[in-house]
Parts: structure tokens; sequence; C-alpha cells
């Protein structure tokens, strides 16, 4: 074999084929490591949010007033008030704007049915938001400004209205 055939690299001698072979050989592991080392949307991270639980409201958002149905229950001076005319007292006007502001939820896959009412929620600065209720397959709430639905954790329907 002839001396210009060789190539020495990195105190290693090899002839050009063995050295392209090595070149070959590194690209396929860089690529076989990029491939499997980055994030994919696949089944298994779209399951992964889907069992996420989450609040409704975020933290920065402060929740001024809730309309369900003719009931309005406003925020005032640290207290949840309902405005006249209207069907609850005082203290269910608390547990419903408690419940609402706790709320915890979880996407599903489920496809809403029976509606229920729709919940609108004015937030400072501005901010709305609409929430419909659902009672069939079971208690979902569907946010259309998403285009997604969400089970409720640990709550009633009853809890949620106020009735």
């Amino acid at each position: 074999m002839k001396y210009n055939q060789k190539r020495t690299i990195f105190g290693i001698t090899l002839t050009k084929r063995a050295w392209n072979n090595i070149l070959i050989y590194a690209v396929l592991l860089l690529m076989f490591l990029l491939y499997y080392a980055s994030p994919r949307d696949n089944g298994s991270t779209s399951e992964q949010t889907n069992t996420e639980v989450m609040g409704l409201i975020p933290g920065h958002l402060d929740l001024q007033q809730i309309i369900i149905d003719d009931q309005t229950l406003e925020h005032s001076n640290n207290d949840w008030r309902c405005r006249q005319p209207c069907s609850l007292s005082k203290q269910q006007s608390e547990n419903v704007a408690r419940t609402w502001l706790s709320l915890r939820m979880q996407p599903t896959e489920l496809e809403p049915a029976a509606k229920v009412v729709d919940v609108y929620l004015y937030f400072g600065g501005d901010q709305t938001a609409t929430v419909e209720l659902y009672t069939e397959p079971r208690l979902l709430l569907r946010l259309p400004q998403q285009q997604r639905v969400f089970e409720p954790m640990d709550v009633t329907i009853e809890s949620l209205l106020g009735r």
C-alpha cells in the first residue's frame, strides 16, 4: 500500500477508506443521538398532558364578577355578594365564588352534551372568560375560546351554580 493512501489523524494512521468508514459511522451516530434526544410530539406526551390537573383561574388574575344565568356575583371589599334580584344568600354567594376560584380540572377527550348554562367570568383589566357547563356524559367544562373540554375535580354542579 502506498504511503499517500494513508492518513494520520490524532496519532492514528488509517487508510482513506477506513477514515471514510469512520466518518460515515460518526455521522450516523450523531443523527441517531439527535433523533432520540430531541423531544417529539407523539401519543406519550399527549397522554401526560391529559392527566395534568390545572386550575381554571390563573393566580395573577383578579376575579371581579361571576354571571350565572340571571345571578350576578360581585367581589367588593373582600366579600362576594349577589346583586339583586338573587336567590342566593351571602354564604351561598361566598361558597359559589370560592368554588370557582379554587376549581381544579383536567383535560378530557369526552364530547360534552346536555348543556346546562354559560358562566361569564369578568376579571380586572377588562378581561373576560366564558365557561360552558355540561352534565352529559358527566360534569364537563368547555372553554369556547380555546375549544377545549375539561373535567372538573371534586366538585358538583350544585356547588358551581349555588343550587
